[in-house]
């Protein structure tokens, strides 16, 4: 098989192209794995030896306002959890049950979504 001058500058404009191609996969590839790492706040070599071990990833840190706001709503739930205390033991406080344990139900859940957790 005989190629002509015009087939083999067309086949290095390919293999140029491709090359070209895995490099630019190759930066986004390594743009997201220093985001991710950068995300759990570990160097991109720790990043790595973790993903490649298969070993946990540290815990995501949780913004300033997020940890407050998660810790007034353990204290409202603390409270709500002293009113059911009474409503179970018959202290009639002219209040309905099922709203607390609805109410402490959605604390609990918009506290765990604050910190980024599920419950």
């Amino acid at each position: 098989l005989l190629l002509t001058q015009g087939h083999i500058r067309a086949r290095l404009s390919l293999t140029t192209l491709l090359e070209l191609k895995q490099k630019v996969l190759r930066e986004k590839e390594k743009n997201f794995v220093e985001l991710v790492s950068n995300k759990f706040n570990i160097s991109l070599s720790e990043f790595i030896r973790r993903s490649a071990l298969q070993r946990r990833m540290p815990a995501q840190g949780v913004a300033e306002i997020n940890r407050k706001t998660y810790q007034e709503l353990c204290r409202i739930g603390n409270n709500l959890n002293q009113v059911l205390k009474h409503l179970n033991s018959g202290i009639f406080l002219g209040l309905e049950k099922e709203m607390f344990i609805e109410l402490k139900a959605l604390i609990k859940k918009i506290g765990f979504e604050m910190v980024g957790s599920k419950a």
